[in-house]
């Protein structure tokens, strides 16, 4: 690589191949990469594949991908430092581009947990020709939070707030491994009876109480001894039936763990070479012996796509991100095959919105468990004390700039049949949203621009500020008599939630360089919602949130 000749480099400069998200030389904090490009002139064969040649001190590591209708995607696996990436197609065409690899410093992370319980051998279910180990389970585990990890950032870089993304355990302490081994002490027959909810209190407070607990970290955790029971129907159940015939299953977010429980684990890949032919598996489930978890497609390759997206979905919920209209907030995470795949070889999509294409309710419901996220406060200097809503407190909020907020279409995410209450406000799409969908390669993914405002400045996907930074004084609060929210750190983002399930009704962003310290919220809800949860962002990336009744 090192003796390239002069003529090389001007054909590489001539180059045919296209890449369409990065830019030679980037640095990115996270392992697993996408690469989006495009065959920009020359023939083009859709039974051709590129060739990907990745070299890195001395090493090479080889792989081919489709191409379809000019398009490509490909996911490779970086290592730490300069990662040299060749790509060829048809054997005339070379492009070369350079990727670091170098994760944020930092103790805030992401921890990925195989949650075995007392009297379980750690083997998931699955087919007798798939590997059930501990060990297949742990890669498994890795390798989608990797994929999430991916994901996420991506989606930000669309949304224009740049590749942000959480740290993974092992990227914060290399030697920890990539899934931790949970022994749980929780007896498994008694986990097979419990309700997910009973499941994910039981092992955040285990979690919490072992060596790893710690609020610098947030859980990913799987259950290892799930169990779809088996049933002799004779045609596919509802997603609800399907569940009540499974044990120890989950699919819960908030606080500081994602639970998960494992009989659609078979599905998912091993390695990054396997990550698209699962994706693309239309063996069908034999849901009479496995449980089927696919928004109804009734593929293995729907199975892994849709568990991979409750799982991305889920896990938002734990860094304080709400339920959304749509997105993958909302019901777009069945869709995030289309993330990766080419061309026809992506799947239809499923409906975002209460029913798929067969008219079925949306399987795979979600529930969002939160807490209080407690900040610690202090007054360096008396503030100002604001009254009640008076001209001045009005005319201040109504002095403001477009520029200097964003407000927010209200949000609702139909988990649940929608009420009267949202009826009205459920078919406006704001131009951001078209904007998105114009970037996002058309795969329906994408972060709304609430969650993209909230996760841009959260504390687990920034670098932590130095001692001086620290050392500034903190005061973030809201008084809900006065509906007026103060911060002495600068208010980011400040979003009104349905207390009941956790649903965006109204945003407010604040994105300039200089945040707003004062907000007056506006009055504007729906007497039929009673109780509201007032969610609130600073500058720090502290997180505030309050329930509220009127």
């Amino acid at each position: 690589m090192d003796n390239r000749t002069n003529e090389e480099n001007k054909n590489e400069q001539h180059s045919s191949i296209f890449i369409t998200n990065f830019q030679n030389g980037e640095t990115v904090n996270y392992s697993l990469v996408l690469i989006r490009g495009l065959i920009t002139s020359g023939v083009c064969n859709n039974d051709e594949k590129i060739r990907c040649v990745i070299y890195h001190n001395g090493n090479e590591n080889q792989s081919q991908w489709d191409v379809c209708n000019r398009e490509f995607k490909i996911v490779i696996e970086l290592k730490r430092g300069e990662n040299v990436i060749d790509l060829h197609y048809l054997d005339q065409q070379l492009k070369t581009m350079i990727l670091h690899y170098e994760p944020r410093k930092t103790n805030f992370r992401v921890t990925p947990l195989y949650i075995i319980c007392q009297g379980h051998d750690g083997c998931f279910q699955c087919p007798p020709d798939s590997d059930n180990s501990i060990e297949s389970a742990c890669s498994r585990i890795s390798l989608g939070a990797k994929l999430i990890q991916s994901v996420t950032a991506e989606k930000l870089y669309e949304s224009g707030f740049g590749r942000k993304t959480f740290q993974l355990e092992h990227e914060v302490n290399q030697k920890k491994p990539e899934c931790i081994i949970f022994k749980s002490n929780l007896n498994v027959n008694k986990a097979r009876k419990m309700r997910q909810g009973e499941l994910w209190t039981y092992f955040g407070r285990e979690i919490m109480l072992s060596d790893l607990g710690s609020n610098e970290r947030k859980y990913l955790g799987f259950i290892s001894c799930t169990r779809f029971k088996g049933t002799d129907v004779d045609k596919p159940m509802t997603h609800e039936e399907t569940v009540s015939f499974t044990e120890a299953y989950a699919a819960l977010g908030g606080g500081g763990l994602a639970l998960f429980g494992t009989a659609c684990l078979y599905t998912w890949p091993m390695s990054v070479k396997e990550i698209i032919p699962k994706f693309l598996d239309a063996s069908p489930v034999n849901y009479r012996r496995f449980m089927d978890d696919s928004g109804y497609r009734g593929t293995l390759g729907g199975c892994f796509a849709t568990t991979l997206g409750s799982v991305f979905h889920e896990l938002g919920h734990t860094f304080d991100l709400g339920h959304t209209k749509d997105g993958i907030m909302g019901r777009g995470f069945d869709n995030i095959d289309r993330v990766f795949l080419v061309g026809d070889k992506r799947s239809i999509l499923v409906k975002d919105n209460m029913n798929n294409y067969n008219g079925k309710p949306v399987q795979h419901s979600t529930v969002s468990l939160q807490r209080n996220i407690s900040v610690t406060m202090n007054v360096a200097e008396p503030l100002r004390v604001l009254g009640p809503r008076s001209k001045t407190t009005l005319g201040n909020f109504a002095s403001m700039s477009k520029s200097d907020i964003v407000r927010r279409s209200p949000n609702v995410t139909p988990i649940t049949r929608p009420s009267s209450v949202y009826s009205t406000i459920t078919n406006r799409l704001s131009d951001s949203k078209k904007k998105l969908n114009r970037t996002n390669g058309n795969d329906s993914i994408y972060w709304t621009r609430n969650c993209a405002v909230l996760l841009s400045y959260h504390r687990w996907f920034n670098n932590e500020y130095g001692r001086e930074r620290q050392a500034i004084t903190r005061y973030l609060k809201f008084d809900k008599n006065k509906m007026m929210i103060i911060s002495t750190a600068g208010i980011r983002i400040v979003e009104v939630r349905d207390e009941s399930n956790g649903m965006v009704l109204d945003s407010y962003e604040f994105t300039n360089r200089l945040p707003e310290k004062r907000f007056l919220v506006p009055f504007t809800f729906s007497p039929k919602t009673k109780v509201l949860t007032i969610v609130v962002e600073d500058d720090l990336g502290n997180v505030l949130k309050q329930t509220f009744s009127y």
